[in-house]
C-alpha cells in the first residue's frame, strides 16, 4: 500500500467515526432529561420516615415562611401559631429556651451552625429538635436562613435515661459502701481501741503504733462517707440550690484537701429537685477536672442571681486547659453540656486569665415560669 493509499483510508475511517459520533445523543447535554425530578411521594416519605423537615425563614422575628413537608413527620405535633401565612416559630419554642435561640441565631458566625431547643407540642409537652443552619442571607436589616430540623427526642430521652441509670448506680454504690464498708471500718476502729486499752497493760511502748495505725482507719472511714455523700447526696433532694452547692463544698474539702471559696449573690428562686441535681453534678464534674487534671488548689465558686437569669462560675488556679483539649471533648463535658441543655441554659468552658479554668453556666429563671422545667 502506498502512502497516499494509506492516508486515504485513514480519512475514511476518521470520518466513519465522526459521523457515528455525531449521530449518538450528548449523554451530558441531556442529562436533565434522563435525571427526572424526585416524585413528591419520595420526598415525603423520607423526610417523614427521618423525621426531618426542611425549613427556611426569617431571624428577627423568629418565623418560618416555608417548611417541607408542610405536614405530616413531626409538625403535626407541635403548636404553631401562624399569622399572615407564616408560622411564628419563635412562640412554639419553650420558654426556657427562647431567649437562648434568638440570640444565637442573630449572632451566626460560622456555617454550618446547630443548636439544640425545645419546643411546645399541642398537649403541652416537649419536643427536642436539633435545627441546622446551611445558608443565610441579609437583605436590609432582614435575615433569611434556610436549614434543617431534626426530631431528636427519641435520642434526648435515651440520654435522659442513661442519666438516670447513672444516678441510680452511683446512690446504690453509695449506699452500699455507707451501710458496709464505712460500717466495717468503725467496728475496727472500735476493737483497736479495745486493743490499745489491753496493751497499755502488758506493751505501753506499742500503743502509740496502735494509736496511729487506728487514726489511719478512723480517716479511711471518713474519707469513705465523704464520697458516698459525693455518690449519694441525699441531702440535696430537699435542699435549695445554695445549700446543694454548699454540701459539695464541703465534700470537696473534705476528700481533696484544697481550698474552696464561696460567694452567693441575690435572692435564689425556688429550683425543683431535677434542676438542684443537675446543677450539683455539673458543678461536681467542673470540680473534678480542676482538681485532678488541672491539679487546682484553690477553686471559687459564685452564684449569682438576676430578674431572669441565674449564673454559675467556677473558677480555679490549676493548669488551664492545652491547646488540644477545647476541640476534643470527653463524655465528662458532653454530660455538662446535656445538663446545660436540660437548665435551657449556655455552658462556657476556657482558660482563665493568667492561671486556671473558668467554667460559666448560666439559665434562665424568669419568676413566670419558675415552676416550668423538665
Amino acid at each position: 500500500m502506498t502512502v497516499a493509499s494509506h492516508a486515504n483510508s485513514q480519512r475514511s475511517i476518521v470520518s466513519k467515526t465522526t459521523h457515528r459520533r455525531a449521530g449518538r445523543k450528548n449523554p451530558i447535554r441531556n442529562s436533565k432529561k434522563i435525571i427526572a425530578p424526585a416524585p413528591r411521594w419520595a420526598l415525603n416519605t423520607v423526610f417523614g420516615e427521618t423525621r426531618v423537615i426542611a425549613w427556611e425563614g426569617t431571624v428577627k422575628p423568629l418565623r418560618a415562611t416555608t417548611t417541607f413537608p408542610k405536614t405530616g413527620a413531626f409538625l403535626d405535633s407541635i403548636l404553631l401559631i401562624r399569622k399572615d401565612g407564616k408560622i411564628q416559630w419563635e412562640e412554639s419554642i419553650h420558654p426556657l429556651d427562647r431567649d437562648r435561640v434568638c440570640r444565637n441565631f442573630s449572632d451566626i458566625k460560622q456555617l454550618p451552625f446547630e443548636i439544640e431547643y425545645r419546643l411546645v407540642t399541642t398537649t403541652g409537652a416537649i419536643a427536642w429538635v436539633r435545627h441546622s443552619i446551611i445558608t443565610t442571607t441579609s437583605k436590609g436589616r432582614q435575615i433569611r436562613i434556610r436549614g434543617f430540623i431534626h426530631d431528636i427526642q427519641t435520642e434526648k430521652e435515651l440520654e435522659l435515661e442513661s442519666l438516670r441509670v447513672s444516678e441510680r448506680e452511683q446512690n446504690r454504690i453509695g449506699q452500699d459502701l455507707h451501710d458496709d464498708l464505712c460500717q466495717v471500718l468503725a467496728g475496727i476502729s472500735c476493737l483497736m481501741k479495745v486493743a490499745e486499752g489491753r496493751l497499755a497493760i502488758n506493751a505501753p511502748e506499742e500503743v502509740a503504733s496502735l494509736g496511729e495505725i487506728n487514726q489511719q482507719v478512723v480517716e479511711a472511714m471518713h474519707r469513705t462517707r465523704a464520697l458516698t455523700h459525693g455518690l449519694f447526696p441525699g441531702k440535696i433532694q430537699i435542699a435549695d440550690v445554695r445549700g446543694a452547692l454548699l454540701e459539695l463544698v464541703s465534700q470537696v474539702r473534705t476528700r481533696f484537701q484544697v481550698e474552696v471559696k464561696t460567694e452567693f449573690t441575690g435572692r435564689f428562686p425556688h429550683h425543683n429537685a431535677n434542676q438542684i441535681i443537675q446543677i450539683y453534678r455539673l458543678a461536681q464534674e467542673a470540680f473534678s477536672n480542676a482538681i485532678k487534671h488541672g491539679h487546682a488548689t484553690c477553686i471559687e465558686v459564685h452564684l449569682e442571681a438576676k430578674p431572669t437569669t441565674m449564673f454559675l462560675s467556677i473558677i480555679d488556679n490549676g493548669t488551664g486547659l492545652s491547646q488540644t483539649e477545647p476541640g476534643e471533648k470527653g463524655v465528662g463535658l458532653h454530660i455538662m453540656q446535656y445538663r446545660t441543655n436540660t437548665l435551657g441554659g449556655e455552658l462556657d468552658i476556657r482558660n482563665a486569665p493568667g492561671k486556671g479554668v473558668i467554667v460559666s453556666l448560666q439559665y434562665p429563671f424568669p419568676s413566670s415560669i419558675q415552676n416550668h422545667g423538665r
